[in-house]
């Protein structure tokens, strides 16, 4: 897909500018508000995958979840005197692997459970550090321009 721009050729393709507003990348140093955005978009994703019964798109997005987890529970130790980095690591993590492997088994009903089980992970860690007011709920719709159905051979 090109769009028009001003530039000197007059035609620029639509990644180029999606790459002028796209998210910094997670060594950039993004604040904790910003990757906790970005795993929700990821949880978000990950759950329409599942409903769909999309192990390959499931297992993408889950490993983005889990990277993006990872980076918080390595490099924000602290947020205010919650100790956010800790506490991803034993709540959240420990949630995504279990759904991981129920994923990759193709046990659908268990891992439609253990999503919810990551959501709750979510939910208890903003309650434990004094942000119970952010709660995260299982989305009823897709508001993606994307479509997260199993790719038929």
């Amino acid at each position: 897909m090109i769009t028009r721009t001003n530039s000197r050729r007059g035609w620029l393709p639509l990644a180029a500018l999606i790459g002028l507003v796209a998210p910094p990348a997670l060594g950039d140093e993004a604040g904790l508000a910003v990757l906790m955005e970005r795993m929700q978009t990821y949880t978000h994703k990950l759950q329409l995958s599942i409903e769909a019964r999309n192990e390959p798109l499931a297992n993408f997005y889950m490993h983005e979840l889990e990277e993006t987890a990872e980076h918080v529970a390595d490099n924000i130790p602290h947020y205010g005197d919650a100790p956010v980095g800790q506490l991803t690591r034993e709540m959240l993590l420990p949630a995504i692997e279990r759904l991981e492997g129920t994923v990759e088994a193709g046990e659908w009903p268990t891992s439609d459970m253990r999503f919810v089980d990551v959501i709750r992970a979510c939910n208890a860690c903003h309650l434990v550090t004094g942000h119970e007011y952010l709660r995260v709920a299982p989305a009823k719709t897709n508001p993606f321009a994307q479509d997260f159905s199993v790719i038929e051979d």
